[in-house]
């Protein structure tokens, strides 16, 4: 059933890239520094110049097999420079979900804080990236730091 809904959340990213051809289509991977899980996930990047608009999802892979976690994210971030090394900075807001199989699901809204750099290859654009995630829900332990490589073509 958890490979069911990955394969869903992938094939509606991949439906909705075709929108904009001037988007571009990215994968990534990363590690949860407090959860101690690692994630996959997909994204869109809207360029509107020096501004770019990042609608994505991640998929955690969790250690329990009843448990399906993830997050949908939209970022905004702002790149510094044109040079082939593109630092940015970036803020967005998403929706944590988790449901485990034995009864329970939860859904958070999160604020996140992004930073990171870019490499402008001819064709692929490699990036590193760290992300802050609080939850706006959850005044207590509701804080997460990701780090994340990922590829945008």
């Amino acid at each position: 059933m958890k490979s069911l809904r990955l394969f869903i959340l992938i094939a509606v990213v991949l439906a909705i890239t075709p929108a904009v051809f001037a988007a571009e289509f990215g994968v990534r991977a990363g590690r949860l520094n407090d959860a101690n899980e690692n994630f996959v996930g997909a994204e869109v990047v809207f360029d509107a110049g020096p501004v770019n608009v990042n609608p994505n999802i991640e998929y955690w892979l969790t250690d329990d097999d009843n448990v399906t976690a993830g997050t949908v994210n939209l970022d905004v971030t702002y790149d510094f420079g044109s040079s082939s090394i593109k630092p940015y900075l970036g803020a967005g807001i998403g929706l944590f979900y988790v449901d485990s199989d034995l009864g329970g699901s939860d859904t958070e809204t999160l604020g996140n804080l992004i930073g990171g750099v870019q490499f402008n290859m001819s064709f692929l654009k490699p990036y590193g990236q760290v992300k802050y995630t609080r939850s706006l829900e959850d005044s207590g332990n509701g804080d997460e730091v990701a780090l994340t490589i990922g590829l945008r073509f």
